[in-house]
């Protein structure tokens, strides 16, 4: 009989299952191995957020002080007093800036509050009376309704917030944590990097590199960009704020600048607010000026900034951004939203790594040892990577950096 009629293999050994039951089996238990990894990790990272969750920022905060340091470095200073430098000058200038700013921030922030209730209560007075005639009770509830599921949920923001400052000790633990990681990632991330190669096998580490190098890559791209990004949207929503007379300019635009950090929802949110601040103190027309400005610095991030400062850096579908978004805040709560998007752009650029690898046969026993340490893809890398192969272990192809750079 042949092996369609009677399921032998070409040995002549007899399968009992068909083919494809034998696959999803395959392809099921190691998914399903691959998932409890993933819930052991969660579990890991939730159980012991005052350790994870200082290394988690660091890792982005490094972003920011390597380039410096690096300069310090180059001029001739050395690396400990150049770490030193950074690090403890970034402290300094930040606790003078607050010190700067607290008091003029503090006085604008409690009118926040009552100015957005104001704005909001002129909002539920137009629903009602304008020409959608909606029943403002029903949206009263169906608010109180929203807000206490939010509070009294077991995932979410309000949750997750609660979750993170538990105990002053566990801040403070963190944060000296935090500010100890970060001087020594800045001052021996050579040492670090070498340190971790040599704990590999000696075939693994060009790939390891390589992944390292992209990681990278995306980690920094993203965070000065979107820095950079936050920073040009909080400038001109804050000026526009300023030349139409609104007030509280301080904290609406510092709420833009960290509403920048939150892709595709943030920056919008925080315009939202800043319009129903103008409602109730300028009126509709004032509000109507605001939003428009809301609307042409978003127009302005979205088909120039985003191109400009991001593509060449990471490149993430917004459907994805959205789902990190909020995978992020049902983990970690606003902090978890802060970080996700950021460790997506990782995972995706290591991910394109290893298939470029993988597509030009560089990930087999035999040829592991050989690859180049250089990424095949990336930002400013892809040629080099490819020149840098042999010529019968890659062909052209469609998914080659030179097409699909991250």
């Amino acid at each position: 009989m042949t092996e369609g009629r009677t399921g032998s293999n070409a040995a002549g050994t007899e399968h009992l299952t068909p083919r494809w039951l034998r696959r999803s089996s395959a392809w099921a238990w190691q998914l399903g191995l691959l998932l409890l990894l993933l819930i052991a990790t969660y579990w890991m990272v939730t159980h012991f957020l005052v350790v994870t969750l200082p290394l988690m920022i660091v890792a982005v905060l490094s972003t920011l002080t390597m380039p410096p340091r690096d300069a310090l470095v180059r001029r001739g200073m050395k690396p400990s007093l150049a770490a030193t430098t950074v690090v403890l000058g970034s402290i300094i200038l930040l606790v003078l800036g607050a010190v700067a700013l607290a008091p003029s921030f503090a006085n604008q922030l409690g009118d926040l509050g009552p100015k957005m209730e104001d704005g909001y209560e002129s909002v539920l007075d137009w629903v009602e009376e304008g020409p959608i005639g909606y029943d403002r009770a029903e949206l009263t509830d169906f608010g109180k309704s929203l807000g206490d599921s939010l509070s009294s949920g077991n995932t979410g923001v309000v949750n997750g917030v609660v979750k993170g400052a538990s105990t002053a000790f566990e801040f403070l633990a963190g944060l000296a944590l935090l500010v100890v990681v970060l001087f020594f990632v800045t001052k021996d991330a050579e040492d670090l990097m070498s340190w971790g190669e040599e704990r590999l096998p000696a075939s693994y580490r060009p790939t390891a590199a390589a992944l390292a190098a992209r990681a990278w890559t995306a980690l920094s791209g993203y965070v000065r960009g979107t820095a950079t990004i936050a920073l040009i949207d909080a400038l001109g929503i804050g000026l526009a704020l300023l030349i139409l007379g609104v007030p509280l300019v301080i904290p609406l635009t510092l709420l833009v600048f960290l509403g920048g950090f939150l892709p595709v929802i943030g920056a919008s949110i925080a315009g939202l607010i800043a319009v129903l601040v103008a409602l109730a103190d300028g009126g509709v027309v004032t509000a109507l000026l605001v939003l428009g400005a809301v609307v042409a610095v978003q127009q302005l991030e979205g088909h120039i900034l985003q191109p400009v400062i991001m593509r060449r850096a990471v490149s993430l579908h917004p459907i994805v951004i959205l789902v990190a978004l909020a995978t992020g805040s049902a983990m970690l709560g606003i902090v978890g939203a802060f970080l996700s998007v950021p460790a997506a752009a990782v995972l995706s650029a290591v991910g394109n790594e290893l298939r470029l690898r993988s597509e030009a046969g560089l990930l087999s026993d035999n040829t592991r040892g050989d690859a180049p340490s250089d990424p095949l893809g990336g930002p400013g890398v892809a040629e080099a990577g490819l020149a840098a192969l042999p010529a019968a272990d890659h062909e052209p192809a469609d998914g080659d950096p030179e097409s699909d750079p991250d």
